[in-house]
């Protein structure tokens, strides 16, 4: 069963630094480059990897950052059956990289907030659906939260994957998010926008039969279930660039939910994809199972 992805395509542009300058100083570049990015293409990586489909739910522009967008979907197999290009600027994100493979974003938004209903016409063959937080921070947010209520109508599983700006998602469209999900992704940061009782909250969400996967860094995490929880440890890797691990976690993720294997079994697969995400410069990469 294939995977759905809502989230934007944008262009990243990767800046190394040795350190942050203090603020009003000046500071060195040391290295620059360039990648397609944005959450639902390093999710779709993740699952297309393991031997899945996904398919990214976004709009592009049909500036030169567009086309090199599409250029790349295509040259690396991405399916582009819910990808349209609109009269609008892409989207980019600058990406600072410290040398312990740490990173901060600023991002511009652009054509990956545009949305209709008609982008997604049918669900056909659908086993999962993720979507992160920063997807339902544009303007047609309303229409997204009804192309996903109509998803959750027609069984499909979805998974929430919050992101650091979670707190600036309505309290009303978060609520209709935590309704439909089936899985939830957050660290213990974001889990406090779910609610100021966030242990009376993962009772309530998994007697209902929804599964948490509490992130908690290098530590690791624990994931709650109806019948009990379990905790997991971070597998060790030469840290090169962290950029994306979250998002290769919750594709795997994403991936065992669309291919009903077990949430214990989902926790190991995607612990593996993370700690190899990290290990590859860019938000992304190309590798197999077997790997």
């Amino acid at each position: 069963m294939d995977v759905i992805i809502f989230g934007g395509l944008v262009l990243d542009r990767y800046f190394e630094i040795k350190k942050y300058p203090i603020r009003g100083q000046d500071g060195f570049i040391t290295g620059e480059n360039e990648f397609v990015g944005g959450c639902a293409i390093n999710m779709a990586s993740t699952v297309n990897n393991l031997g899945g489909c996904a398919h990214i739910v976004s709009s592009v522009g049909n500036d030169d950052v567009g086309k090199s967008i599409i250029s790349y979907i295509e040259k690396h197999g991405f399916s582009k059956r819910y990808i349209r290009t609109v009269n609008e600027p892409s989207g980019y994100c600058l990406v600072f990289i410290e040398p312990d493979g740490e990173r901060t974003f600023l991002t511009k938004k652009g054509a990956e907030g545009s949305f209709e209903k008609s982008l997604v016409p049918d669900f056909d063959n659908i086993g999962a659906a993720a979507v992160t937080g920063y997807y339902l921070l544009n303007e047609n947010s309303e229409q997204i939260m009804d192309c996903l209520e109509k998803l959750a109508k027609r069984h499909v599983k979805i998974l929430f994957d919050p992101s650091p700006l979670a707190g600036s998602i309505s309290a009303e469209l978060m609520t209709r998010m935590l309704d439909i999900s089936s899985v939830v992704t957050p660290n213990e940061t974001e889990l406090a926008f779910f609610s100021d009782k966030p242990e009376k909250w993962i009772e309530n969400f998994t007697q209902r039969g929804g599964t948490v996967f509490l992130k908690k860094g290098q530590k690791g995490g624990i994931v709650y279930e109806k019948n009990g929880c379990f905790e997991y440890k971070a597998k060790k890797a030469n840290a090169v660039d962290t950029t994306g691990a979250g998002d290769s976690f919750a594709g795997a993720v994403a991936y065992c939910m669309a291919q009903n294997l077990s949430m214990k079994k989902a926790a190991e697969l995607a612990l593996m994809c993370a700690a190899k995400t990290v290990e590859i410069k860019g938000p992304h990469g190309f590798w197999t199972i077997e790997e």
